[in-house]
């Protein structure tokens, strides 16, 4: 999952810049033919641009709706890129680079208040997926203080998560130095390379920490902690011209979903293409950590889960203390699919 605080200045600045670097206008191509949001008929599929913020199981739908056909069978040609980093991807997003952005909740409200008239149609990651890791000599918070812990992006999930598990061991932020390596895969490095004491991790990457002797000191995804770790944006002019586009591809992530729940061994293959990781194991783990754990079978965008996000947001970015979070959830595709049991019971 992943963020930055937007402001209007700092906005302007890095959108001038992922424009550039992305190649300037999003993808043509207005709404579909009329009727039903899957149905693809005789006509060529609609072109549609995409990316998610960083390699995290948390992006597998989207990732799996491209590699099994699945955009396709709803009529839809989607160029999914990897931007990684929710900054990046949120600077692409506001620059209109691309069409759609899977990044956090907490990119998402941040770039809302900071002037970027963004809105979330899904919710993929309701709840915390973090525990916070640190080296087997480990043996109390003390052991933290003048430390430091990594994150992968400032104002963004990994570092909510961050905050939260020092809380929970009676830390400020104060106590530590809190170092953002650039993306969750900058992170886990950073770790393995014993550049950060300690940092919150999530499967495969956990995997591979504890191998080096990490361990999980504190856990907040056997907690439950309601998150926004990765959420479905899009501008709100995209989203009035674009209703049945947008339509079809919910439709094709919450399908996605759905098959993946029932084929392990058809998603495993995608889920390392995806993380370029070849241990089964860890992979065999993710799958059941992500999937059948945390992925709803209906995304649907939870207030509750968004303000959990925004009153730890408010920490780094008081811009966001008083936002109104249904302004920025649109909860009607997801409604509407759920409606037409595209998931299935």
């Amino acid at each position: 999952m992943r963020a930055i605080i937007v402001t209007r200045a700092a906005t302007i600045a890095i959108v001038a810049a992922i424009v550039a670097a992305c190649g300037g206008a999003p993808s043509a191509g207005g709404p579909a033919a009329s009727g039903s949001p899957s149905a693809t008929a005789s006509a060529a599929p609609v072109k549609l641009k995409a990316s998610y913020g960083n390699v995290s199981p948390a992006n597998l739908a989207p990732f799996y709706a491209k590699e099994k056909g699945i955009f396709l069978k709803h009529g839809l040609d989607v160029d999914l890129s990897l931007i990684d980093g929710g900054a990046k991807s949120m600077a692409a997003l506001l620059g209109n680079s691309v069409d759609v952005a899977q990044l956090g909740g907490t990119e998402t409200m941040s770039a809302f208040v900071g002037g970027g008239d963004v809105v979330a149609l899904a919710l993929f990651v309701p709840v915390s997926p973090w525990v916070l890791m640190a080296p087997s000599t480990y043996k109390t918070a003390a052991d933290l203080k003048g430390k430091v812990v990594g994150v992968a992006s400032k104002g963004g999930s990994s570092e909510i998560a961050a905050q939260l598990c020092l809380q929970r061991l009676g830390l400020q932020p104060s106590d530590v130095t809190i170092l953002a390596t650039g993306s969750v895969a900058n992170l886990t490095a950073a770790m393995l390379a014993g550049q950060v004491y300690a940092g919150p991790g999530h499967p495969p990457d956990t995997a591979a920490l504890i191998k080096a002797n990490y361990k999980v000191i504190v856990d907040l995804a056997a907690e439950k902690v309601l998150a926004t770790d990765n959420v479905t944006t899009v501008t709100r002019q995209y989203l009035s011209t674009h209703k049945d586009v947008l339509q079809r591809y919910v439709d094709s992530l919450i399908e996605a979903i759905a098959a993946m729940k029932k084929d392990k061994a058809g998603t495993i293959p995608v889920m390392q293409k995806l993380l370029n990781v070849d241990d089964q194991a860890a992979l065999a783990q993710t799958y059941d950590y992500y999937v059948t754990g945390i992925f709803p079978t209906y995304p649907t965008p939870d207030p509750n889960a968004f303000k959990s996000s925004r009153d730890e947001l408010t920490k780094t970015n008081a811009a966001v203390k008083d936002l109104d979070v249904t302004k920025v959830i649109d909860s009607s595709f997801v409604d509407d699919a759920k409606k037409r049991n595209v998931g299935g019971n």
